[in-house]
């Protein structure tokens, strides 16, 4: 395997650097477009010969090439931009000229030419027609341009949220999507599905370099809306010069200088008053959001070195809200807990949990120090009658008249106590705690900076930096305090920087080359508030042999997590998790393109390295949950300090690295000058992310590991016989065709000339191809820190909330385990520490890259000169996608069989996969008689079974075991030029697959039994983009004067869009399946049809009727489709109302007014759809209200 490494890194570079040295086109990005045409003589007869001139005032570009036999010229790798002019020229004709030609990047622009016979000296001018017919490539897709992205209404100012103008893009991301890496605060990363594929599946691209966020596959780099030239999302069939990804492409080109300087400054307001309030809101909370900034750009040399430079600012507060809490009451802060008839809360109802061994120190002893009275185990905290202290010396209960004095405290209650906020009130007769006073905060502040040169002799040269600094503070974070006083913050910053060069070598060949290197830092739920020495709050030490806490990460010590989680619902302490991720992306690309007769010629490569590094912290103080399991009530085993469940973890480190390379040859052949076919192959190998110390493990059945040589048996890592670095090899074998062919029928008269509307008015085009998808860090990031490379310690035993690693129930305490260290490949006796393995993924051996296919077939007919429409179908189908499922799934047959043996009360039952049974009773548990859990791989070597251990709990592999297929009907409209212009999509669609994502769980006995609606279906997506100048100006005869000022210049945009709702994913609860595993349990479904309410019509805000579901039988998957109906749909129409003013030729000032969400319907999320779930079928959320935002420009 070593040698063929070595060959293919030797076969790759050689032929690598060939085509560098030679020239080859670009493997990721095209960011220039190209000019061609056809040039006729009046008889339409083919013009050889003729002089072809290219130029551009704006930078003084100028290029010169000959029309060749068939009449057909080609200009490749021009700049995107405006006002570009072509002229023809030839002996015997007049010159002809088509000037205010504006290329969009990797258009191929279409200027035709049928000369007229005369003196050269005579010109025939016309103008560049807006609107084209694509009838030259294959790939499906739009451009945004600039005017239209600054036009729309924004809400946040980012192109990306324009993504889903267009066919085939769903603009929601679904709920198995990760949304966890923001940008820029909390900005869209643009992980949405495109033509059925994967949320993940997308690539971004800025000026042709990659700046893709490695663990979700979102973008980690957006530049300012006003520095972008315009945006490119191809959608299907995209050229072989294209790879890694099987979604879309969406390639940003930022705005260069010119020879004219020109520049704007803006600030949009946004702040609640002119929002609406949600639906499910009591009030509007306090919001204010400014983002202000500008651009520059202009000569430094004029047509030789140009500039441009761009700055966004926001600053945004809002209220948030911690929603209704229930806290304790009053008197159950001060330990008495007889109100319960009042609060609705449990009363003291539980026995005291120990041993009666006098020097075990079990909690009947510690209780016993505490209260200077007897208890013993077994004893009821409360009974009724139990009222004076004299009850409680005869040892009737343990707390008379459910009274918790003071001394029986635990001292970190007494410490943390006044961290739970006091009621406010009542709800439903219980006491509550909300606010909306704390703030979330966000800053960011973006720059670029381009600079653009041009030369004789070297070519064109481009420099591109962006730098991208921000920070989110939120009161609540996720998964943490819902109380007031431990905010944490999300510091990030994002840099990209690119410099290009162009090269021309005559009129027929040009050398395109990048370098690229794009860098991501962030710190999630990094605590601002909290943060103190755990010995502050009253835990004991864990140092000098100590059963107290020593912290994981001392620069994070502060409130361990404790979580209410019984009747109460309150929580508080740090964030559980920290995650540091640092991302940096080096590429290096070339192209060169090469016109040979009637072929277009391309060959390219590529090569980049991903380094995405880890830093993770986990309960790093400790974390607690109280149910209530010691005295009845959550919160009074709090105050005496006994948690049902105590986690601790060590610092968690990943270092990802991968490495891509791809090569591919293309070649657009020009059969005739109506019909093209594009045909190329492309060959990628992309590498699995391995960690850079092996620290990463998979499952294999059978196979011990020589690195860990005592761990379980199937438990290995890198370096084990078979185990690559990768976990699975690097597959050197996918080679990815693509071909189209693209039509434009030539008839000019009669039935199919009205038809087809003349030459050039309609084109006719299909296409297939292969396209490799590259697999997202996230497959490791799920692995990071698991046994042994870190300790997720849970505590098998019920512990003392201040003594964490001190067993109050039978005195057998588990010992101190922090500080933790990576043990040594080799080290032995380790593992018990690890036993069971748990919740710890291992990748496939076996995984291989996943891939899909592309087809589609279109007829493009244009309606007018400036109006196109287009119909097609468009169709993809995944294979090998990546997914998890269980490889240790719990056995119903083997937990029923339990059962039967030793009744229904022997524990084997929902959530007793990880259980031992003695099945016959002798109290000797023995391998192979005894029931050592359900699942096959409970037990793999046996070695640990006379310690009472399992070897694997439930674990899941990361495998290339899910598909997909996705076809549509997809429909547009578009008009560029006029007082209208518009943009309109309709897709009618069917997605389906087996997991949506890499978290949607497959069910492990069956894979298709998954496969239902993806999670990003939409049957109907309508949506229509439009800008209309208003013509008010025609109420005045004058052009000029105040009432025309006042009258010109208005504008009104806006975006609608009407579309069926995500699919509602089933589910239930309650481990009915006996899998203890994810994917199985659905609910029964009658067959009955569902019926659709409006949420606003019932106090529960109903969806869907439940009548036709039921709770799964024990033991019996249930029935129900994964999904298999839509939730609440999408009505929106978001308008911008705009005032230019012009002050002086090249001075102007614009003010805008925007509304979203402008008639302000309730869009509701959608509901649950557990049947275990207290709000199934029930909405609970919707989206944002009619919000309101003014903004205000000064270009010049």
């Amino acid at each position: 395997m070593t040698q063929r490494k070595n060959q293919f890194c030797l076969i790759w570079f050689v032929v690598l650097g060939i085509v560098l040295w030679f020239g080859t086109e670009r493997a990721r990005a095209d960011v220039t477009g190209t000019i061609l045409g056809n040039v006729t003589d009046p008889s339409g007869a083919a013009v050889p010969g003729a002089t072809v001139t290219l130029s551009h005032p704006d930078t003084g570009l100028t290029r010169q090439t000959a029309t060749d036999s068939i009449g057909f010229y080609q200009f490749l790798a021009v700049p995107v931009g405006e006002n570009y002019i072509v002229e023809v020229e030839l002996k015997g004709f007049q010159k002809s000229t088509q000037s205010g030609i504006k290329l969009l990047v990797n258009q191929k622009y279409r200027a035709d030419f049928q000369l007229v016979v005369g003196e050269i000296t005579q010109t025939v001018e016309v103008s560049a027609n807006a609107a084209q017919v694509e009838s030259t490539s294959t790939q499906l897709g739009d451009v945004i341009e600039d005017r239209k992205m600054t036009n729309l209404p924004l809400n946040g100012r980012s192109y990306i949220d324009l993504l889903g103008l267009q066919a085939g893009v769903v603009p929601i991301t679904s709920e198995v999507q990760f949304t966890d890496r923001p940008i820029g605060g909390l900005g869209n990363a643009g992980n949405v599905s495109v033509n059925g594929q994967r949320e993940s599946a997308n690539s971004f691209l800025v000026n042709g370099g990659d700046v893709e966020e490695g663990r979700n596959n979102g973008a980690s780099i957006v530049p300012t809306l006003d520095s972008i030239q315009e945006f490119r999302l191809v959608t299907n069939s995209f050229d072989a010069e294209y790879g890694r990804f099987s979604g879309a492409i969406v390639n940003a080109i930022t705005k260069s200088g010119t020879n004219d300087f020109h520049g704007s400054a803006f600030e949009f307001l946004r702040n609640e008053k002119l929002d609406a309030r949600n639906f499910f809101d009591p009030g509007k909370g306090v919001f204010k959001r400014n983002q202000f900034g500008g651009v520059i750009g202009g000569p430094v040399i004029k047509n030789r070195l140009f500039f441009f430079g761009d700055f966004q600012g926001t600053r945004e507060s809002r209220g948030v809200s911690s929603g209704n809490i229930l806290v304790p009451s009053l008197a159950n802060r001060t330990g008495d807990f007889s109100d319960v008839a009042t609060t609705g809360f449990p009363g003291l109802t539980g026995t005291v949990r120990g041993d009666n061994v006098p020097g075990n120190g079990t909690f009947d002893e510690a209780l016993t120090q505490r209260l200077g009275y007897p208890v013993i185990a077994g004893e009821p905290y409360w009974v009724e009658g139990c009222n004076t202290a004299a009850d409680a010396q005869a040892g009737k209960c343990v707390f008379p008249g459910q009274r918790i004095p003071q001394s029986a405290w635990s001292p970190v209650s007494q410490a943390t106590l006044n961290f739970i906020p006091n009621p406010i009130g009542t709800l439903g007769g219980q006491p509550f705690f909300s606010t909306a006073a704390e703030k979330q905060t966000i800053r960011d502040d973006k720059l670029g900076a381009r600079v653009d040169l041009m030369t004789q002799r070297t070519g064109s040269w481009s420099l591109y930096y962006h730098y991208d600094d921000s920070n989110v503070l939120r009161p609540f974070p996720a998964f943490t305090s819902n109380v007031p006083g431990f905010p944490a913050g999300t510091p990030q910053r994002g840099q990209q920087v690119n410099v290009s060069n162009t090269l021309n070598f005559g009129p027929s060949a040009v050398n395109e080359a990048r370098l690229n290197f794009t860098r991501l830092a962030l710190t999630l739920n990094k605590p601002t508030g909290g943060l103190g020495k755990v010995a502050d709050f009253g835990y004991q030490s864990g140092q000098n042999g100590g059963l107290g806490i020593i912290s994981s990460d001392p620069s994070l010590e502060g409130v361990p997590p404790i979580g209410l989680f019984g009747a109460t619902g309150t929580s508080f302490g740090l964030p559980d998790g920290t995650t540091g991720q640092f991302d940096n992306n080096f590429q290096v690309l070339d192209n060169f393109s090469k016109i040979a007769g009637k072929h277009t010629v391309k060959l390219g490569g590529e090569f980049r390295y991903i380094q995405i590094n880890e830093r993770n912290t986990y309960a790093q103080n400790g974390y607690f949950e109280f149910y209530g399991n010691e005295t009845g009530s959550d919160f009074a085993d709090y105050l005496i300090g006994a948690p049902d469940l105590f986690i601790q973890s060590s610092r968690q480190f990943l270092d990802s690295r991968t490495r891509y390379g791809g090569l591919f040859a293309q070649d657009t052949f020009k059969i005739k000058p109506n019909l093209t076919l594009n045909y190329g192959l492309r060959w990628e190998v992309s590498q699995p992310f391995y960690d850079t110390q092996g620290k990463i493990q998979a499952f294999v059945p059978g196979l011990q590991s020589k690195v860990y040589p005592d761990t379980p048996t199937g438990w290995v890592f890198p370096g084990d016989p078979g185990i690559p670095k990768t976990l699975a090899p690097t597959d050197y074998k996918n080679f990815a065709p693509r071909v189209g062919i693209a039509y434009s029928p030539g008839f000019s008269e009669g039935a199919l000339g009205k038809i087809f509307g003349g030459p050039g008015k309609t084109s006719i085009r299909a296409a297939f191809g292969v396209y490799y998808t590259a697999i997202e860090d996230l497959t490791l990031f799920f692995e990071v820190g698991d046994a042994p490379f870190g300790l997720f310690y849970v505590s098998p035993t019920e512990v003392y909330l201040e003594e964490p690693y001190k067993d109050r129930r039978r005195g057998n305490n588990p010992g101190q385990r922090f500080p933790f260290s990576i043990p040594q490949p080799g080290a032995t006796g380790i593992w018990p520490q690890f036993m069971p393995i748990a919740s710890s993924p291992g990748f496939k051996t076996d995984n291989v890259l996943p891939y899909a296919e592309h087809f589609n077939f279109s007829i493009e007919r244009e309606l007018q000169s400036s109006m196109i429409f287009r119909i097609g179908y468009v169709g993809t189908v995944g294979h090998h996608l990546i997914a998890q499922t269980s490889f240790n799934p719990g056995s119903a047959t083997r937990c029923l069989q339990i059962r039967q043996i030793l009744g229904p009360d022997s524990g084997c039952g929902p959530g007793g996969a990880d259980q031992i049974y003695d099945l016959n009773g002798d109290g000797v548990l023995t391998p192979g008689v005894d029931a050592f859990g359900t699942r096959p791989y409970s037990i793999t070597s046996g070695r640990f079974a006379s310690q009472g251990l399992l070897d694997f709990a439930n674990n899941n592999y990361s495998a290339t075991i899910a598909n997909s297929a996705y076809h549509s009907m997809q429909v547009s409209l578009e008009k560029r030029v006029g007082a209208l212009r518009l943009l309109g999509a309709y897709t009618w669609s069917k997605a389906l697959d087996n997991a949506s994502g890499f978290g949607d769980n497959i069910n492990p006995f069956n894979y298709r039994v998954s496969r239902a609606l993806a999670a990003f279906d939409l049957t109907h997506n309508f949506v229509v983009s439009y800008n209309y100048d208003l013509p008010f100006k025609r109420l005045t005869r004058s052009s000029s004067g105040v009432a025309y000022k006042f009258l010109d210049g208005w504008r009104l945009s806006g975006i609608t869009r009407f579309t069926t709702g995500l699919p509602i994913t089933t589910g239930a609860g309650g481990d009915h399946s006996l899998c203890s595993c994810g994917g199985v349990d659905r609910p029964n479904y009658s067959g009955q049809p569902i019926q659709f309410f409006d949420p606003r019509s019932s106090d529960d805000h109903r969806y869907f009727s439940t009548e036709p579901f039921s709770e799964e039988a024990l033991g019996v998957p249930g029935n129900a489709s994964r999904r298999f109906f839509h939730g609440p749909g999408l009505n929106n129409w978001d308008f911008a109302l705009q005032k230019t003013t012009r002050i002086t030729e090249r001075l102007s000032t614009e003010f805008r007014a925007e509304l979203f969400n402008a008639f302000n319907h309730a869009q509701f999320t959608n509901p649950s759809g557990s049947v275990t779930s207290g709000n199934f079928g029930n909405v609970t959320g919707a989206r944002d209200p009619r919000i309101g935002q003014f903004g205000l420009k000064f270009i010049f």
